[in-house]
């Protein structure tokens, strides 16, 4: 009976951090529709790519949470480690609200570059130039610690994964081509998902 409690407890919880997440992208969504998009890049593999994410971090923790479908893939994770995985989440949520605050009417879902697009370098992308990224992967690792189960719990990594090695050339190519030396230069005193610890020193 504990363990079916705790079990409840955990979808509960997984379900609130996952509304809360909706809401914040959500919220900053709304720009992106108001604003013209001038250049796009591989706008069908980025589109299939994007829908591949949404199956393993939000179709499949759906599954997880209204069925018992993956029951039989669950894992005995030790409590401590469901608690560092909420933990987790939650201090990403918070990273995702400033990253999308601090990125503006700049962000988009897929590789586009907008009407008055600028390069940001202020905020978490003094030190990071992908700091969606990094929340995205913090996400990913406390969906796995918090679902605790084969399928449900480690497809976020694996699509991300996928997603994350096939679109970052391609999008550091496509910064590159529209600001030139200036991102070049900023390539050099940042890191791409973790701040450069010399840059930490100075």
């Amino acid at each position: 009976i504990y363990k079916n409690i705790m079990e409840a407890l955990y979808k509960i919880i997984f379900l609130f951090l996952l509304v809360v997440y909706t809401a914040i992208r959500m919220y900053y969504t709304k720009d992106y529709f108001k604003s013209k998009k001038t250049k796009a890049r591989n706008k069908f593999m980025e589109k299939a790519l994007t829908y591949l994410v949404a199956v393993g971090m939000i179709l499949f923790p759906l599954i997880w949470i209204f069925s018992d479908f993956f029951v039989a893939f669950d894992i005995n994770m030790p409590l401590v480690l469901r608690v560092v995985g909420v933990v987790i989440s939650t201090f990403s949520l918070v990273f995702f609200a400033y990253v999308h605050k601090t990125l503006g009417k700049n962000w988009s879902p897929i590789l586009e570059i907008r009407e008055g697009h600028n390069l940001i370098t202020s905020g978490p992308y003094k030190w990071i130039r992908h700091p969606m990224y990094t929340q995205v992967w913090l996400w990913a690792i406390a969906q796995f610690l918090i679902i605790a189960n084969w399928i449900a719990g480690l497809s976020g990594i694996f699509t991300w994964t996928i997603l994350y090695f096939l679109r970052i050339p391609q999008e550091e190519k496509m910064m590159e081509q529209q600001f030139g030396q200036k991102y070049v230069m900023y390539k050099k005193i940042t890191g791409r998902i973790l701040p450069r610890l010399k840059k930490i020193r100075k």
